[in-house]
């Protein structure tokens, strides 16, 4: 799978943007969440207006993936699916605003350490984007 070359996100231990998250999936990232996983699509996911999104613990306010005891959104925590985690986790803290043009989210606490997003990067999030867009 693509995603970045190199983040800053597993040097510095942070795993902010995998708080509270909002994150859509495509209906690939479902398929290989269940066949990682062995988990059915609603143990780790729900739907808001025809939009499959990642489910967050109620306990510590983190995706379901976070291996993580802690609610405080600065603690740190790994991803228990990494190598397989949904495009909209490896193409983070690039987002689409409402003219499809790339930016790094602001609320990336570590957005400057980003290298340039390589093509193929942004060519894997307009694809999710025109899927979730098909999607409700």
């Amino acid at each position: 799978m693509g995603g970045w070359p190199s983040t800053p996100c597993i040097e510095k231990g942070c795993s902010f943007c995998c708080r509270s998250t909002e994150m859509p999936l495509s209906k690939s990232d479902v398929s290989r969440l269940v066949v990682i996983t062995g988990l059915e699509p609603n143990s780790f996911s729900h739907v808001i207006d025809g939009v499959r999104i990642l489910l967050n613990r109620s306990e510590t306010k983190a995706c379901v993936f976070l291996d993580t005891d802690s609610k405080d959104e600065n603690a740190p925590g790994i991803c228990s699916v990494y190598e397989h985690r949904p495009i909209g986790c490896q193409s983070y803290p690039l987002i689409l605003n409402d003219e499809d043009e790339a930016f790094l989210d602001d609320l990336c606490p570590h957005r400057e350490a980003f290298p340039e997003a390589p093509p193929a990067l942004l060519l894997m999030l307009r694809q999710l984007d025109a899927e979730i867009q098909g999607q409700s």
